[in-house]
């Protein structure tokens, strides 16, 4: 039975390279959307990417082509406008949802903002900060409405701190004590293909420190008062969400809230596929007694 997780073709061509062709086989394949981006003023991180994984997605042999759509990393925020962040944007496999089997999607991480905003919604929701006292506000996870989720809420940050930004393993913390950042969801390894964890949410800002720290690809967050000190971005390729900014401490350079980080999707069958020699598409590998194909960027997964 084929397992959907959270954390599930293309158009014809000919058979290529001789009379080679692949027959009809199930793919375990991972989605994983772009990280939303933090804000820069004491606010919350950027939220996860959101996280999905399907073990058994039917696969269309005999000259099909399946296009793979990565989204980009979501945009940090300067000070002014201080909530100017965006969120991630979807990654997903067969996004044109040609063949035997829909597209798998995976929803954009959710922007962090701050002082006084809601974080946004997205895979993993977008955290929040310097709240006048009040904690609460941070954006909501699992936007796609996804059984099982595809990534969790981020936190509230209440007085002059901002919370983390939602991960694919667990939602944002809320700062303790107040003055310090809340800290990223973790991300997740719960894909069975390897066990990377990646999707993890951005830092949240800080008065005092530290700043928020950012897991499994999430940024961590900065400082207030620290010249030139960022924000750092989620890192490209795991989802993870933009650490969030402190105050400026006067002058420019301003303390930017960090960019999420690029979405991946990896395709993984066993060796066994006969003819699989012949199927291209991003970066393949051999991994034990299966073949991997990961793309970091948006391309075509090509089944002869």
């Amino acid at each position: 039975m084929p397992i959907i997780g959270s954390f599930g073709a293309g158009s014809k061509g000919g058979f290529g390279r001789g009379s080679k062709s692949v027959a009809p086989f199930n793919a375990n394949i991972l989605v994983i959307a772009g990280g939303g981006g933090a804000g820069g003023g004491q606010a919350g991180g950027g939220g996860a990417g959101g996280y999905r994984f399907n073990t058994s997605y039917p696969i269309q042999g005999g000259g099909t082509t399946y296009k793979v759509t990565i989204g980009g990393g979501g945009a940090g925020c300067c000070v002014s406008p201080i909530n100017a962040s965006t969120e991630g944007n979807p990654s997903s496999f067969n996004t044109c949802g040609v063949g035997c089997a829909a597209a798998f999607t995976s929803t954009g991480g959710g922007a962090g903002r701050g002082p006084g905003a809601t974080g946004t919604p997205g895979g993993s929701g977008g955290g929040s900060g310097e709240n006048n006292g009040q904690g609460g506000g941070a954006g909501s996870g699992n936007a796609g409405s996804y059984s099982p989720p595809e990534g969790n809420p981020g936190a509230g940050g209440p007085n002059v701190s901002g919370g983390g930004g939602g991960g694919a393993g667990a939602s944002g913390i809320a700062p303790s004590p107040i003055g310090i950042g809340g800290n990223g969801g973790a991300g997740s390894d719960s894909w069975p293909g390897d066990a990377t964890s990646r999707a993890g949410g951005g830092g949240g800002g800080a008065q005092g420190a530290p700043g928020g720290l950012g897991f499994n690809g999430g940024g961590n967050g900065a400082v207030y008062n620290t010249p030139g000190v960022h924000g750092q971005p989620g890192v490209a390729n795991t989802g993870g969400g933009g650490g969030a900014g402190g105050r400026p401490a006067g002058p420019p350079p301003f303390q930017y809230g960090g960019n999420g980080g690029s979405g991946v999707v990896i395709i993984q069958y066993p060796n066994a596929v006969v003819n699989n020699d012949i199927i291209t598409g991003g970066c393949r590998t051999t991994v034990g007694c299966n073949v991997q194909h990961r793309f970091n960027a948006t391309g075509c997964f090509v089944v002869p």
